[in-house]
């Protein structure tokens, strides 16, 4: 059962993949996944009230950006937006 709403911040910095990962459909906080390097099976929230960290990705192949981010968006690791949605 996937988790509809988080209200706080959501730190998972330290995951290097999204393998298995199911996040729920909204934070009302920020959201860290610093960690990780490829969007590789990365199904992100529909919306984000604070932060989005995805500075550790070095692609955007087959990534999907919420439609809301309330915050700043880091993508700072990318070389291309290529594949971005």
């Amino acid at each position: 059962m996937r988790t509809r709403i988080l209200g706080e911040y959501l730190d998972l910095s330290g995951l290097t993949s999204a393998e298995g990962l199911t996040l729920p459909e909204s934070v009302g906080g920020g959201l860290d996944l610093s960690g990780l390097t490829s969007p590789e099976g990365l199904t992100l929230p529909k919306s984000v009230g604070g932060f989005l960290n995805l500075g550790g990705l070095r692609s955007a192949e087959g990534l999907t950006l919420p439609k809301s981010v309330g915050g700043f968006l880091n993508l700072g690791g990318l070389t291309s937006a290529e594949g971005l949605t």
